[in-house]
């Protein structure tokens, strides 16, 4: 499965998009793959979130993506990914943000899902403080143009 989220991040969040106006999906996951920057590991019943967590800094790099092979609904997405969130803050780890990619989402820019393409349910995790540095950097370019409001909602995009 690692090589599928290496591909899946190389062939689907890296390539430039018309529906980002010519930006990749992720604009800065092209830099850490290729940096070596970023740490995969599987959620298991064995190797539970909190577990994936301290391998990852103990790691040292910069990102992380945990592959997660239960199913979560639709419906329940933004739901467990603010309770991911809330266990970093009681593991005393509330520099880092998590973000659920659910390949049942239904979110799509100008027709286009990039989350129905992931090969299972990914938890991405990133440090705040460049979250909102890139964050702030997009919102300076044309990337959210073509995006619905339901979208940019979700994303928290004003």
């Amino acid at each position: 499965m690692k090589e599928k989220v290496l591909s899946y991040i190389e062939d689907v969040l890296e390539v430039p998009r018309d529906e980002y106006n010519g930006m990749p999906t992720c604009p800065f996951a092209k830099q850490e793959r290729e940096s070596n920057n970023i740490y995969i590991d599987t959620i298991t019943n064995d190797n539970d979130f909190i577990i994936c967590m301290h391998n990852f800094v103990k790691s040292g790099k910069n990102s992380a993506v945990f592959i997660q092979d239960d199913v979560v609904l639709e419906k329940n997405t933004k739901r467990y990914q603010k309770f991911l969130n809330n266990i970093l803050k009681v593991m005393d780890k509330s520099e880092w943000k998590a973000l659920c990619i659910n390949p049942d989402d239904k979110l799509d820019v100008d027709g286009f899902n990039a989350r129905s393409l992931a090969p299972c349910f990914l938890v991405l995790i990133n440090n705040k403080k460049e979250i909102k540095i890139a964050h702030n950097n997009i919102l300076k370019t044309k990337y959210f143009d073509k995006m619905g409001s339901k979208y940019k909602k979700y994303l928290g995009v004003k």
